[in-house]
């Protein structure tokens, strides 16, 4: 069964950093007060205030989003290290926008300290589907994309080593420039890249129809992304949904986190992309009262075990953009697994904080349960 008392613990933690951490920012005198009395600075948020059992707390605060002013903390680091590199930029005559992806972006994160991942976009030439609906000037530098591009992911390793000197500046990953430590608040990673115009985007000129093609620099390739549009779509099926796509989308990956690592090294095969994916083909089964977010974890539960054991269906279902299949190799299969028990003992723990005289599973019981926050 189930240790709530620990998971809550450790979702408070990962939500507002450890007690230990937040010591280290105290003054010093507070830090010495706060010791002798085991005082917490942690702020209690309103799913620790419930009346309800700690299963119950656990469940409806590993929905919740972070809070706002740790968000604002990682989106504010993010846009100012990708600040400081295209000032430098332009030095080398690159002009370049930026913009935010993931799950920051999504505001999805688990974590008080989640990495912020920038894209850095070339602006002054792009690619473009053919046979293009609007005319493009040709472009002014001949070399193929993918030099340019990878000339955007040097010049930024050399840029961002300079202008940050005691961040640990990483380069060894194949997409993105990792920076860490010093003056930084949040890990940020750089990803350089470039526009690509798709004829949908031709038409329309929304932004979210949009291409990204990244550099990967293992590889010397160019790898088409949607992260706009991924944006978009999941954003206005959480509207349609009164925010339950993205509690669901986070309940999921604070389950994983709070895995025994045995079961997370296989559970992690299922990328946060792909958990949202996961969540987004739930359809019906978001559609629950805000008062009644309880039974999400049954609902989660039962899409899980549909997934796993229809074959049919599951290959049926494409990531939100529709660029790929959401289960495209064995190793998520047996994660998606993984997390199917995981679901499946949560709501059985739950039902018996809740019913402790049952013999049987009602899975009424979570699905009527309501909690007001």
């Amino acid at each position: 069964m189930i240790n709530f008392k620990d998971r809550l613990q450790r979702l408070k933690d990962r939500r507002q950093g450890t007690q230990k951490q937040i010591y280290e920012a105290v003054a010093k005198k507070e830090k010495y007060v706060a010791l002798l009395s085991n005082y917490d600075y942690r702020t209690t948020e309103a799913f620790e205030e419930l009346k309800e059992s700690e299963g119950i707390k656990y469940a409806i605060g590993a929905m919740a989003a972070v809070d706002k002013k740790y968000t604002d903390i990682s989106i504010s680091e993010g846009h100012r290290v990708a600040e400081n590199l295209i000032s430098r930029l332009s030095d080398y005559n690159i002009s370049v926008d930026k913009k935010m992806q993931g799950s920051v972006a999504l505001d999805i994160h688990i974590k008080r300290h989640s990495d912020v991942d920038m894209l850095i976009i070339l602006s002054d030439i792009l690619l473009y589907e053919s046979p293009p609906v609007i005319s493009y000037l040709p472009a002014p530098d001949k070399r193929p994309m993918k030099d340019i591009v990878k000339e955007l992911r040097s010049t930024s390793e050399q840029v961002l080593a300079i202008r940050f000197p005691r961040v640990n500046v990483n380069t060894d990953g194949g997409k993105s420039i990792a920076l860490e430590g010093g003056s930084l608040a949040r890990k940020v990673d750089i990803v350089p890249s470039c526009w690509y115009d798709s004829r949908e985007y031709q038409i329309s000129k929304n932004e979210h129809e949009r291409g990204i093609y990244i550099y990967h620099k293992d590889n010397h390739e160019l790898i088409l992304n949607y992260p706009f549009k991924h944006i978009h779509i999941v954003n206005e099926k959480d509207n349609e949904c009164s925010g339950n796509l993205k509690c669901a989308i986070r309940l999921m990956k604070n389950i994983i986190a709070d895995m025994p690592n045995d079961k997370k090294q296989i559970a992690k095969k299922l990328t946060s992309y792909d958990l949202t994916a996961i969540a987004f083909h739930m359809d019906e089964g978001l559609k629950v009262y805000p008062h009644m977010r309880l039974g999400l974890v049954e609902k989660i539960k039962n899409h899980l075990k549909l997934l796993q054991n229809n074959e049919w269906h599951r290959n049926l279902l494409d990531v939100p953009d529709g660029t790929r299949k959401i289960f495209d190799s064995e190793e998520k299969i047996s994660a998606l697994s993984v997390l199917f028990r995981e679901f499946e003992e949560l709501a059985t723990t739950i039902f018996r904080e809740l019913k402790p005289l049952h013999i049987s599973y009602d899975p009424s019981v979570i699905l009527n349960r309501t909690v007001s926050l």
